[in-house]
């Protein structure tokens, strides 16, 4: 249930002796296999005896039901108390989910020490220390690889059958693949649920406008009401999901580590004795990473530019940027601009030749060109990350993730916020969204929902195999699979939020759309973790980290992007205050080419009022915002009674161990329990 499997890359047989003794002396029992593919790598089996899973788990904390329902922390010395509830390998009943029983295995491979490095061990540029972890010394020296072996075909394949709409499904995702990958599915269903209310919406505002063709988002006095909603959304949507993470944390009975300080495999630094632990430890210079902060800043800020220069270049093929824009000065480049002309290649207006097919040329070749760009920077970014050198997983990778996550962010954002903070066209920039929104989505539903797809028979056929493959064999068919890369899957959804909140009135079909393709997305998520990747290792996590932070920093945003696209871009504020404004008509060439044929401008005087305008709204969007975040709860009231009936179990049970056994402490009689705890409070005293 918890196999992982360990290869070593080298044909050194004193290094696998000694890596095998090494494990085994840890407690874990070690199974060996040559295999046949990969002549002299020697492949183990690692397994973990139940007794060491008890005790591993009631070091870790691990909180199960005991026979009353309830959830308690695990004490092995009460191991008969506790109700059995995962079905393992040949319907066995068991007390510990197939995630535990990983992470429980990882963790220990992690914690074993090197302590006397012999000669014959590979050493990296700094050195192998006594209190090094072995997995991660072979790690520096990229002869070891290291994944967590999936269970029975049925086993695997259970959150699949269930199918990603019902109820139980993130459950059966945690208790299978571990909470770092079932948060992602949490929040995935969690921001579909929540785009339902935007979504009808959004398709009333959309038939209103369908519905009155003189009306368009431009002048339209609906757009601004949807708009303003969907802002309140973002936040609700926010602390919605803060209070659901509390609630999938506390049901699946996680902890929050409190102390760790574990070291990637990748950290270097200078040799010193650790003022925790008295022991060696390498240390890096805060002030030295500082000087590596402002290099990657550089290296980043180029590739940006370069990302712009293609923004500019496809705004050029599209005709957005012409010989009426604000930019033409600096931004126009008529070698390539004519191409967009009346009656050329690309040009906008469909009198050019083959309109239904060149028109869309350029917006492909922007979306290819942006992910080619994406993948050249996400080398880029990993070897400026790994360079700046930081010491714990997590902080490595945050600090790869925002790199990435700006970089591609500003690829798809450059040119809508060209659009509708220089050129003030809404029309603009509600075409060039629907393009990149568009294109993109059939992007993601090609390679991402119809290939696996395709592939499903063929993977049913694999699974059915699977059912009596031996470990051997099982190793064979998972190690040329990639190992599950997270960031992709994360990333789109907060573009996407991107394209829903920060220009709302612009395309109010975004959230409806987006519900179509994310219910595709999950179906392909869960069909790629159970048959195309390796099983994932598991970390036992709290909640989606910095993503969840660029979240809030999107839809913060977002009331200054539209509240500006409110004001100056669009017309919207001039439905209102027609007198604040005026219309001055364009040549017939120059309104082919904004899509309109009149521009407004803030009349003489006016300009004072307007800006006042925008500054009150801005001040009362910002309270309300305020108001939401401070007075909605990240937990629900029985989250917070639960965790403290947990704490208070737990106080009891650390000045009295009887008084947990065999019964749940929700059924003692409320007298006795106060009088336990004052006795409690009386012996501290």
């Amino acid at each position: 249930m918890g196999d992982y499997v360990v290869i070593l890359l080298t044909d050194d047989k004193d290094l696998q002796k000694f890596v095998s003794k090494r494990i085994v002396d840890s407690g874990q029992t070690v199974s060996r296999f040559d295999h046949p593919e990969y002549p002299g790598h020697a492949a183990f089996i690692v397994k973990t005896p139940d007794d060491l899973i008890r005790k591993e788990a009631e070091g870790w904390g691990f909180l199960k039901r005991d026979e009353k329902g309830f959830k308690r922390e695990y004490l092995s010395s009460q191991h008969d108390l506790f109700e059995p509830s995962y079905t393992s390998q040949g319907d066995v009943k068991s007390l510990f989910s197939p995630s535990e029983v990983s992470y429980i295995t990882h963790e220990l491979l992690k914690r074993v020490k090197m302590n006397d490095v012999p000669d014959f061990f590979p050493r990296s540029k700094s050195g192998v220390l006594p209190s090094d972890s072995m997995l991660l010394a072979l790690e520096r020296v990229q002869i070891v690889d290291c994944w967590p072996l999936h269970c029975n075909a049925e086993e695997r394949s259970i959150a699949w059958k269930i199918g990603p709409l019902k109820r139980s499904f993130c459950d059966h995702v945690e208790h299978y693949f571990g909470s770092n990958v079932s948060l992602y599915f949490a929040w995935l269903t969690n921001y579909i649920i929540w785009l339902i209310m935007p979504a009808l919406v959004g398709s009333v505002v959309f038939l209103y406008h369908f519905m009155h063709p003189d009306i368009n988002v431009d002048n339209s006095m609906v757009s601004p009401i949807y708009t303003f909603f969907i802002v309140i959304w973002g936040v609700l949507f926010v602390k919605s999901w803060d209070r659901d993470c509390a609630g999938h944390v506390c049901d699946w009975g996680i902890n929050a580590v409190k102390w760790r300080r574990e070291v990637r495999s990748g950290y270097f630094g200078r040799k010193r004795i650790s003022p925790v632990t008295g022991m060696p430890e390498r240390y890096f210079p805060p002030q030295d990473r500082l000087f590596r902060y402002s290099v990657s800043a550089c290296v980043t800020i180029l590739m940006l530019i370069l990302a712009f220069f293609v923004m500019v270049i496809s705004l050029n093929l599209q005709g957005y940027i012409h010989k009426y824009s604000y930019s033409k000065n600096y931004l126009l480049y008529t070698s390539i601009s004519w191409l967009c002309d009346e009656g050329e290649y690309f040009d906008p207006t469909g009198k050019g030749p083959m309109p239904s097919l060149l028109l869309y040329i350029p917006v492909i070749l922007h979306v290819v060109i942006i992910q080619v760009l994406n993948k050249i920077y996400q080398v880029v970014a990993i070897k400026l990350t790994n360079w700046e050198n930081h010491r714990s997983p997590t902080q490595h990778e945050n600090a790869l993730y925002v790199k990435r996550f700006f970089f591609e962010a500003f690829d798809c954002y450059i040119a809508l916020f060209y659009l509708a903070f220089i050129e003030n066209d809404i029309v603009l920039l509600r075409k060039e969204l629907v393009s990149l929104y568009t294109v993109d989505s059939i992007r993601r539903l090609s390679t991402e929902t119809l290939i696996p797809l395709i592939t499903r028979k063929a993977s049913r056929a694999i699974a059915s195999k699977e059912k009596d493959s031996n470990c051997s064999e099982r190793i064979d068919k998972d190690y040329d699979k990639d190992s599950y890369e997270q960031f992709d899957d994360y990333l789109e959804m907060i573009i996407q939020i991107g394209y829903v909140t920060l220009f709302a009135g612009a395309f109010p079909l975004a959230a409806p759309l987006s519900i179509i393709c994310n219910i595709l997305e999950l179906y392909s998520d869960i069909f790629k973790l159970t048959y195309i990747t390796r099983r994932p290792i598991v970390h036992r996590i709290t909640d989606i980290g910095v993503w969840s932070t660029l979240v809030k920093g999107i839809v913060l945003l977002s009331v200054f992007t539209n509240l500006y696209i409110f004001c100056f871009t669009s017309e919207q504020l001039m439905t209102y205050a027609p007198s604040l404004f005026e219309l001055i008509p364009l040549e017939a060439e120059e309104a082919l080419k904004s899509g309109s044929d009149h521009v407004h401008v803030i009349a003489d005087g006016a300009g004072m009022a307007v800006a006042t305008i925008m500054m009150s709204l801005e001040h009362i969007v910002l309270f309300l915002v305020a108001v939401i975040w401070i007075t909605v709860s990240e937990t629900t009231p029985a989250v917070e009674d639960e965790l403290a009936r947990r704490e208070y179990v737990k106080f009891l049970t650390s000045h009295d161990t009887n008084s947990v056994t065999g019964l749940s402490l929700m059924s003692v009689d409320s007298s006795a329990v106060l009088e336990k705890a004052g006795a409690a409070t009386d012996n501290e005293e």
